[in-house]
């Protein structure tokens, strides 16, 4: 399928003329679209600092890196929350987003997930800073994140948080006692490692990946780390 096109409306009206009609099938792309209401993107270039090719770009895929969707909300007014995964308003955090110049980071580095058991991680692939201000609205903390790429898929029990191999996520440790019903977590297994919802009890109708607390006991699953979000979604 052919990505849909930024394009420019025509009208007879001169001041019609200046005003982009965007249209997307990205769900963030179309939350920006209707934040925009009767304003353009060279608005939104001007607010924000970044280029208008970049938001034309973020309106067709998604905005792809976290200090622009940082910007991007500041400029509207709402929560990185709302703009990229569109919670109501009523659900979102009330705290401010700093300015640019005041903001505080936090280098989050990236492991390889095959080096990372329950005793240590190895040594950290890269470094990226992330706004300390984002992660906690995003992901509700800042402290002791670090960033892995995940070995398997991961089919939540609704379907709308689902995980897919290759996708980089955020996570922290976690141990069995520190397990809370609902969390997501990479366990470590005999013969690998699976990502799993932990469930207190079952539920009428469970779908998904699953794992109880009886299968913790026995030590068939060993919580490895939590996971807290993939890149730029909450999980």
């Amino acid at each position: 399928m052919n990505l849909p096109k930024v394009r420019y409306e025509k009208s007879d009206n001169p001041n019609n003329r200046k005003r982009q009609a965007l249209t997307t099938e990205n769900p963030v792309g179309m939350r920006v679209v209707s934040l925009l209401g009767d304003r353009d993107l060279g608005w939104l270039s001007r607010e924000t600092g970044i280029p208008v090719s970049t938001l034309s770009d973020s309106v067709l895929k998604g905005i792809s890196k976290a200090d622009n969707a940082v910007k991007i909300a500041e400029a509207f007014k709402v929560s990185l929350d709302h703009l990229l995964v569109g919670r109501p308003a009523e659900k979102l955090s009330a705290a401010p987003v700093a300015a640019v110049d005041d903001a505080e980071w936090e280098d989050v580095p990236l492991f390889d997930l095959r080096n990372v058991t329950d005793t240590g991680k190895g040594e950290p692939q890269s470094w990226t800073p992330f706004r300390r201000d984002w992660l906690n609205r995003s992901l509700g903390t800042s402290f002791d994140l670090y960033l892995v790429r995940l070995l398997s898929d991961y089919r939540s029990r609704l379907g709308d948080r689902d995980l897919a191999e290759g996708d980089l996520v955020f996570v922290r440790e976690i141990t069995p006692g520190e397990l809370a019903d609902g969390h997501v977590v990479i366990w470590r297994r005999e013969g690998g490692l699976k990502v799993a919802r932990y469930a207190l009890a079952p539920r009428d109708r469970e779908d998904g990946d699953v794992i109880y607390p009886g299968e913790v006991a026995d030590d068939q699953f060993v919580p490895i780390c939590r996971i807290y979000g993939k890149y730029l979604q909450r999980i």
